[in-house]
């Protein structure tokens, strides 16, 4: 690893600032994989999800002035993506976007498991993705934020504009309303 690797994301996007395109493909190499997971569980559709992801990337690029030393880049980052997917979601009129299910069933299938293993598979995760689709809006966010793009309470209320309590909260009634969908969906 070169020299550009060691050093922190701040220090990236300061060399970012001043035209260091290598400084840029470093941050790129540390967040694209975690922000595209956090952009495919808002946008629910792979490709919808890549194109926000450049355009989060773009976005940084264009705006990278706007960057204030001592922020947080991480938090920085994901207020872009996140933004951008509620652009989204509003261009597409909120439709329900999932995985199609032959990428379900090709991602169990990968796991060298019998018919009725892949099958059951494919229905937990569609009651999953169901549960979580049924949460408010707010709780939804907090847990995706939280759950599978593993921010801390802090980050993710800076992220939402919120307080790391009230984050807290949400986070807590949507894993409390995931459990009672689920258990419904297994009787």
């Amino acid at each position: 690893m070169g020299k550009k690797f060691q050093k922190s994301d701040e220090e990236l996007m300061l060399n970012v600032q001043k035209g260091d395109m290598a400084a840029f493909e470093a941050l790129y190499d540390r967040y694209q994989k975690r922000l595209f997971h956090f952009i495919l569980r808002f946008a629910r559709e792979r490709s919808l999800a890549e194109d926000i992801l450049q355009e989060t990337f773009l976005r940084l690029l264009k705006g990278r002035k706007s960057y204030r030393k001592g922020s947080r880049f991480s938090t920085y980052l994901f207020i872009i993506g996140r933004n951008l997917c509620l652009d989204a979601l509003k261009s597409w009129e909120r439709r329900h976007l999932l995985l199609s299910q032959e990428d379900e069933i090709e991602r169990a299938a990968d796991k060298s498991k019998g018919p009725d293993k892949i099958l059951e598979e494919t229905e937990t995760g569609k009651n999953i993705q169901s549960a979580i689709e049924a949460l408010p809006a707010d709780q939804r966010e907090v847990l995706i934020l939280s759950k599978y793009s593993g921010l801390s309470y802090d980050g993710i209320a800076r992220i939402v504009n919120s307080t790391p309590t009230a984050v807290k909260q949400k986070a807590y009634r949507a894993m409390q309303s995931l459990r009672q969908r689920l258990k419904i969906l297994d009787k």
